[in-house]
């Protein structure tokens, strides 16, 4: 399975370098937020493990990689009781979160007709009542939109991709089009489907970008590199 290891080369990045320059602070945080949603979802709904065990391994793989950014991402100036508490509060918060989740805390939710009636005549539910259930299973594809486009801007924006795995993105992008098979051929879930499409779409910009600016992240590492010695 692709999806055991696919986090490993961008932890390894991170040891490796002692650094998570150019990494999210958003992107971290969300991504782990994602993957807590999509595992409570499916063990709620009963899905079959095939559909979404590999979410189970990038879950606790991320929550390494909140870990390792908190670690490397201290501040210096900081004492290291602000530090650790900055870290509890972060952990905790992803408990919190999950066990909200598989005790069924999410609550039924309705927009407010100011925005759902101008919808009305293109959508006719949009004013209708969300379960919590239904709610859970969209989440996850907002995250990861929140989550990877500050990423994919903050890109853009630098003109490199910091400490950002090509090997991790790849293996996502594979990993995806792998999901994409499983959900169409085992579940019958158009909610849980484009929240696969999603994250696709997404995982494709930033193996294109990796792509693109391959060239002057290599320059801004050496750079980095450079000023660890000096």
């Amino acid at each position: 399975d692709l999806d055991v290891g696919v986090k490993l080369p961008q932890i390894m990045n991170f040891v490796r370098s002692g650094s998570v320059s150019g990494i999210s602070s958003a992107y971290v945080h969300l991504e782990l937020t994602s993957t807590i949603f999509s595992c409570c979802y499916n063990t709620l709904r009963g899905n079959p493990i095939s559909t979404w065990g590999e979410m189970l391994n990038i879950c606790i793989q991320n929550a390494v990689i909140l870990l390792v950014y908190y670690y490397y991402s201290c501040n210096l100036l900081q004492s290291a009781g602000v530090n650790a508490l900055r870290t509890l509060v972060g952990v905790s918060f992803h408990v919190a979160t999950a066990y909200a989740l598989l005790s069924g805390m999410l609550p039924d939710v309705q927009l407010p007709p100011l925005v759902c009636e101008p919808l009305l005549a293109s959508m006719p539910s949009a004013c209708d009542v969300l379960p919590g259930m239904q709610l859970m299973a969209i989440v996850p594809s907002l995250i990861v939109l929140a989550s990877r486009a500050p990423q994919i801007a903050l890109n853009f924006s630098q003109g490199h991709t910091g400490q950002l795995s090509l090997l991790t993105s790849a293996l996502f992008f594979v990993g995806g089009v792998a999901r994409l098979f499983t959900t169409l051929t085992e579940v019958n879930d158009p909610i849980l489907l484009a929240g696969v499409l999603v994250g696709l779409l997404l995982n494709t910009l930033l193996v294109l970008q990796l792509l693109l600016f391959r060239t002057a992240t290599a320059r801004y590492m050496e750079g980095q590199r450079k000023s660890k010695k000096a």
